[in-house]
C-alpha cells in the first residue's frame, strides 16, 4: 500500500485498493457503516499516512464458506487490491458442517484472496 512518501510507478495519485471478504464479523452486525472493522481500519491507516481507498465488502451475516464463494463470483471483484482480508468460517460451524468441508472451501477462498492480491500473500490478512 502507498504512503504519502511512496506514490505508484508513473506518479499516478489513485487510492490503493481494500478488498474485504466474510460474514458478520465483516459486515458488522446492527453496527453504522462507519463502525464496520474495514471501514474503521482504512480511516485509521489514511490517519497515518496510507492512501487507501474505501473498503470494498463482500460480506453478510450468515454466510458460510460456500455462500461467500458464491457472492464473490457474482460481484465479481477485480483486482489487484493493495489488502484483502478474510474472515469466514463461524457459521459453518454453527450450521454443524463438516471440518473437511470448511477446510476446502477454506483453502479455495484463501488462494482467490491471494489472486485478488495480485499474488502476493503479505498483502492478505486472515
Amino acid at each position: 500500500m502507498r504512503t504519502a512518501e511512496s506514490p505508484t510507478a508513473g506518479g499516478a495519485d489513485t487510492a490503493a485498493r481494500f478488498l474485504a471478504l466474510g460474514d458478520s464479523y465483516t459486515i458488522g452486525e446492527s453496527v453504522p457503516a462507519t463502525e464496520r472493522w474495514p471501514v474503521q481500519l482504512a480511516a485509521l491507516l489514511r490517519a497515518r499516512g496510507a492512501t487507501l481507498g474505501e473498503p470494498q465488502i463482500i460480506a453478510r451475516t450468515g454466510w458460510t464458506t460456500d455462500e461467500l464463494e458464491r457472492a464473490i463470483n457474482a460481484a465479481a471483484p477485480r483486482g489487484p487490491f493493495a489488502l484483502v482480508s478474510l474472515l469466514i468460517g463461524v457459521n459453518n460451524q454453527y450450521r454443524g458442517r463438516s471440518a473437511e468441508e470448511y477446510r476446502a472451501q477454506f483453502r479455495a477462498l484463501l488462494a482467490r484472496a491471494v489472486g485478488f492480491a495480485g499474488g502476493d500473500a503479505s498483502h492478505v490478512l486472515v
